[in-house]
Formats: C-alpha cells, structure tokens, sequence
C-alpha cells in the first residue's frame, strides 16, 4: 500500500510523516508533495491508495484535486484535512465520496485509526471486486452449460441404471463418446462442500458450486483424462480415468507415492475453495476399480462421507471395512433362506460379499456348466422376488428393475455383477426411504425441542450421527427446503410466540431463543414476516 501526503505547509506535512509508523500500520511508501500538480505527477507514476489532503492550497485546493483523483484514480481513498471546521467543507468532503474529514492540528492516534480503517475498506473493496469478477466468469460459463452424453452416462452407471456388462457397457460408453473399454479403471473421488462461508442465494450457490466443479476439473485431473460429474443425488465426483496399458495399471495400484500425490492435490483443492469459492470442502479418495465396481465403490464413499462427524477440511482415504466371516457352503450353492435374511435385515455389504464368494468358488471348480450358472440366475431372483413380496414393494419403485430381470446373463463375471446391481437397487429402494424420513424427522423433533438454545447446523448432525454436509443435502432433497432455513423459521415463529403470549421485551426474546446479536434477530425476523419484532408486536396490539 503506497500513500500520499499533499500539503503547501511543509512543516505539517513532516509531522504526518514522523507522527507514526505508517509502515507498521500497513503502508509500505509514502510519498508527499506541497502542491496540487506535484500531486497529480506522483499519482501518474505511482499507484496510491491513499490521499491525505489539506483542502486550502494557495495553487488550488483539496477539493479540485479530490475531483480529478475520483476520474484518474477511482481506487483511491482520500482524507481531508483542514483548519477549519465550516460544515460547507464538510459537506462538500462527503460529496465528494472522501472517507474522513479531520482538523488540523490532528493528532497522530486519530489519524491513524482513519487510516487503518482506510486500509480494511481497501482490502474489504478488493476482495468485493475480485469475488464479483470471478462471479462473472463462473455465471457466463454457467448459463452456456447444457446436459452432457458424458455425465448422463456416469449418474446412469452410478444410479445402476444400465446394465454394466458385457456388450451393454461396451455400447453405453460408444454412445457417450467415452474412451473407455469396459476393462478398463476409474478412480473415483467424492468431492463435500461441507459449509458456505459466505452468505448466499439458491442461485447463486448453484453457480459457486459450478464454480468448485471447474475448480476440481482444473487441479484434480490436470491435463489427465477423467470427468468431474454430479450424480442424481446431487453429489460431485471426480473420475479420473486409467486405460488397461502395463503403465496405467501401475500407477492405478496406489502406492505410497501416489497416495501422498492425491492428499497434496486435495489439500491443494481445499485451500483454493476456502481462498477464492468460500467454502469448506473435504474430499474421499477411493480406489481405482473396474466400471463394474463403481456404484458399490461410490455408495461406499457416501458412507464415509455420512458417517465423517470429526474430519472436516482433510483428504481421507477410502480402507475396505472388515466383514464377519461368512457361512461355509458348496461351490455353486446358494443358501435361499440365509440370503434372504441378511436381505431383509438390510445388510447389502454382507450380501455383495455372499454373491463375490460364490462365484470365487464356481471358478475354481472344474467342469462348471452352463446349467450351473441358469440356476445361480434364477436362484438369485427367487431371492429377489420374495424380498419385494415380504416388504410390500412393487417393482416399478426400483430404478430399470424389468430390464435388469429381464437381462440374459452369458458368464459368471457377467452374474457378479448383476447380481450385485440389482440386489443393491432393490436393498436400496426398500431401506433407504425408511432411513431418510427417520433421520429428517429425528432432526425436526430436535429443533422443535431445543428452538431456545444457540442451535447450529452441527448441533443438529451430531444429534443424528451424520456429516453436517450429509444431512444438509439429504434434508434439502426430502423437504425442499435448506437445513439453515428451517433452523432460523422454526426460532422466528418460536419468537412470534413469544411476542404474542408474553411481555417479554423484544431484546429478552432474542435472547431467549438464542440470539445474542440484537440486530441480526431482527434482520431475520423482518425477513421472515416482512416486519420487525416490535412493529409486528404493535400491529397485533392495536388488532386486539
């Protein structure tokens, strides 16, 4: 920061100079000149960011000046100073847009509380304007967005909305324009915008959150080939593609290096979404896996996200959870009666490890045939069937059931993996109705009940056991509105109550339900009802 000092008085102008230390307040040069032109030469060259000005020169004054810097030099900030204390100086000061008006002698503690407040409203005005030219940017780029081949086909995949074998696959990638083989890996990395930093808008949310997803685009993949996606649920992925060449296989197995590669790339991401998105954002590496393995892979990064309450801002890396050990059986055996028990007792993992086992054994057993594989099929979807038929379900409530029963299944890899797709959308579609509206309204009933108390967004998570990010974007889908805004509703109306049943003051209520800055409550108030706490409290008075 470079200022300057314009004053015909050379003696007042060393006195401003010696009178503190500027370059501990923040200036790094300052610079002084004794005339209005000499000003004018200095400002051409240089860049000042602040004027300290007396308003009578005998060449011309303050005010002239102040003009000409407003055209040439709009960034800059200006301070009068004058010996006299005529309100017409005043008001032409203020006219003229400077940020203080001080009389001279000044004393050196005052000027320099005006300077650093000068300072900040620089900073504050920088950081406005840099936010507003990176908001155009995002916002041009955003309205020429259109629904992408590429993206359809991930949240498809994800959502097990196509068949995921054999020519299907093949077809779907073909369809997309993705270079990918149906062999081939992909990592995938969920992206959690944990909390705004920055008030906003629906709107403008959705365009910061474009924004981070240009942003992961960038720093994640980084040249590599991958696609950043957003599934039907509204959760950001990053996937990052690797061919089947010996290369790319190596550097898909993770090592040490690679690892360490990944956490100095996400804590790279997260420092530029906190920096320049305002955001709080975590990020879950998983591992590289077969196309065919992604949705179950994704669906376990959701549950790391669900269940993370304590590691916020950090990379976490996806660990296989240990299982119990599974029951003995016959290579090509299915025990109809003990699967469809850990089915309707909701345990998918379990039952993704009973269907990887089975076939683990059928190929290692010689002679296996075509008969064998028939009755696994449709030993599996006598399973499948009478799950729906227990738990009152119909079909056409899970996503493309007839076209996965319906699909013809040529090997046992091709098996695997239906079998695995369709047991979880049908597990999925059975249990996670249930476990969301418990949730969302565990989460009201704590609300409700603690309305009075300085509830936050992580009050409410940790009440539930679930990532605050988790909840917030599982609460919006379930009731269209944000968890925040339900959270403020609940204490106005709580407020409203209050002021309709009781005498309380107006500033005892904002304590009472948890506000302990006056303003802000009636800020939220006003924008609740269109009035503030005590002209509603006056309207109702005069109703009665």
């Amino acid at each position: 920061m470079e200022m300057l000092i314009v004053d015909d008085e050379k003696f007042a102008v060393e006195g401003i100079c010696r009178c503190n230390d500027w370059q501990a307040l923040g200036i790094d040069e300052v610079h002084t000149a004794n005339h209005a032109d000499e000003a004018r030469e200095i400002m051409q060259d240089r860049r000042i960011d602040i004027l300290i000005c007396d308003i009578e020169m005998p060449d011309e004054d303050g005010l002239s000046l102040v003009r000409w810097v407003k055209e040439c030099s709009p960034h800059t900030e200006s301070l009068f100073l004058t010996c006299h204390s005529e309100f017409a100086y005043a008001k032409q000061a203020i006219n003229l847009g400077s940020f203080d008006y001080l009389l001279k002698p000044v004393d050196g503690g005052e000027l320099a509380g005006a300077v650093t407040r000068m300072l900040q409203a620089i900073k504050e005005k920088e950081e406005h304007t840099r936010y507003t030219e990176m908001y155009r940017k995002y916002y041009s780029l955003w309205k020429k967005q259109k629904p992408r081949l590429v993206e359809r086909f991930w949240q498809d995949l994800l959502s097990r909305r196509l068949l995921s074998f054999g020519d299907f696959l093949e077809r779907a990638l073909q369809d997309a324009q993705i270079d990918l083989h149906p062999d081939d890996r992909v990592l995938p990395i969920l992206i959690s915008i944990e909390e705004w930093n920055k008030p906003m808008d629906s709107r403008n949310q959705e365009i910061m959150e474009y924004a981070v997803k240009k942003a992961a685009e960038e720093i994640w993949l980084a040249g590599q080939p991958g696609e950043v996606i957003t599934d039907k649920a509204g959760v950001m992925f990053v996937v990052v593609y690797a061919s089947g060449s010996a290369e790319d296989a190596a550097a898909a197995s993770m090592t040490d290096s690679s690892l360490d590669r990944w956490i100095q790339t996400g804590s790279r991401f997260i420092n530029v979404c906190r920096e320049y998105f305002y955001c709080s954002v975590t990020c879950y590496v998983g591992k590289y896996a077969l196309l065919q393995e992604l949705p179950g892979l994704c669906d376990n990064l959701k549950n790391m996200e669900r269940d993370n309450i304590t590691g916020t801002q950090s990379v976490l890396l996806y660990t296989p959870q240990s299982l119990q050990a599974l029951p003995s059986a016959g290579p090509g055996e299915i025990h109809i009666s003990e699967w469809a028990n850990y089915m309707l007792n909701g345990d998918k993992e379990m039952m993704i490890r009973l269907i990887h086992r089975i076939v683990g054994r059928l190929e290692a057993t010689p002679n296996v045939q075509g008969k064998h594989l028939t009755t696994l099929h449709q030993d599996t979807l006598q399973i499948i069937y009478h799950f729906l038929q227990v738990k009152g379900i119909s079909a056409n409530h899970v996503p493309q059931f007839p076209m996965w029963a319906s699909a013809q299944v040529r090997s046992l890899r091709h098996y695997m993996h239906w079998a695995e797709s369709l047991v979880s959308a049908v597990m999925e579609a059975a249990f996670e109705p249930d476990e969301r509206d418990g949730v969302i309204q565990k989460s009201i009933r704590y609300i409700h009940h603690n309305v009075e108390e300085d509830l936050s967004r992580e009050d409410v998570a940790a009440h539930v056991g679930l990532n605050p990010a988790y909840l917030s974007r599982l609460f919006k889908k379930e009731t269209g509105q944000n968890l925040i805004d339900f959270l403020i509703e609940a204490k106005m109306n709580r407020a409203k109550e209050l002021l309709d049943t009781t005498g309380m003051t107006v500033s005892a209520i904002a304590q009472q339900v948890g506000y302990s800055n006056f303003s802000h409550f009636t800020k939220m108030f006003r924008k609740q009802f269109e009035v503030n706490p005590q002209e509603y409290r006056n309207v109702t008075k005069r109703m009665d």
